[in-house]
């Protein structure tokens, strides 16, 4: 129903160029604390901009890909959680890596923007975050810029990824499989994350239960290579058994 309603205001604000948000609050028949929220969503996702007492439309060209819209928008409430679970683990004088994803996205959101602290990323988002914390070192990783998924591809003449010593990777996956370990299907983006992994002395992935069971094209690491998990909701039995068979650590 909220996936809907915020699909609905999209096309709403689209089609009508601007509204208030007493405008929306009628129209959809939500409190307006709802539609603060829904409108919220949409200017994270340049779906939408906020302005003084509602809201108006972006143009096309400056918005986001459809498909990466779209996931964001799904499971949206369970992904803050698991982001904002995995940013308790960013302590001061950290290097860590924050990959590309519609659940890591939000991870600095719940980091202190006094924390001193290295980023190493190649996701645009996480890199336009970062320039509000000034105690931050920001690493980029990839030469192109590919608008489907926000992320900076392409590593040919960057090797600065394989020198970099890395504390803590938190790693988007599009499937976690007990077979094929974690998996995505974007093929430049799954050297990235291979190199990144090899250089990363803790993984944390970072995955709601729609993905948990579930595989994709490429592979980029093992789960037993893995070392803490968090999710929004208990894995199968077999998982959790198989999981602490191999010392992973599962946070819910």
């Amino acid at each position: 129903m909220k996936t809907k309603r915020i699909h609905a205001i999209e096309s709403y604000i689209n089609e009508n160029q601007a509204a208030s948000i007493d405008e929306l609050s009628d129209h959809f028949n939500v409190s307006i604390n709802t539609i603060r929220r829904d409108i919220t969503i949409l200017a994270d996702m340049n779906k939408a901009k906020k302005v003084y007492g509602g809201v108006k439309a972006v143009d096309e060209s400056s918005s986001q890909a459809v498909d990466y819209s779209k996931r964001n928008i799904e499971h949206y409430e369970e992904k803050i959680h698991i982001a904002k679970a995995a940013a308790k683990h960013i302590k001061a004088h950290d290097v860590v890596y924050i990959d590309t994803g519609t659940t890591t996205v939000h991870i600095l959101n719940y980091v202190d923007t006094e924390l001193p602290f290295t980023i190493i990323s190649n996701s645009l988002d996480i890199i336009n975050k970062a320039s509000a914390f000034k105690n931050v070192s920001l690493f980029i990783i990839g030469e192109q810029f590919k608008f489907r998924t926000r992320s900076f591809i392409g590593i040919d003449t960057n090797n600065l990824i394989e020198n970099f010593n890395i504390d803590k990777a938190f790693m988007a996956a599009t499937g976690v499989d007990i077979k094929n370990g974690l998996s995505n299907a974007e093929f430049e983006e799954n050297i990235i994350k291979k190199l990144i992994v090899s250089r990363s002395k803790h993984i944390f992935s970072l995955v709601d239960h729609t993905k948990m069971g579930k595989s994709t094209l490429l592979t980029f690491m093992e789960c037993e290579d893995l070392d803490t998990l968090i999710t929004n909701k208990s894995p199968s039995k077999e998982f959790i058994e198989f999981l602490r068979s191999k010392n992973v650590t599962i946070e819910i």
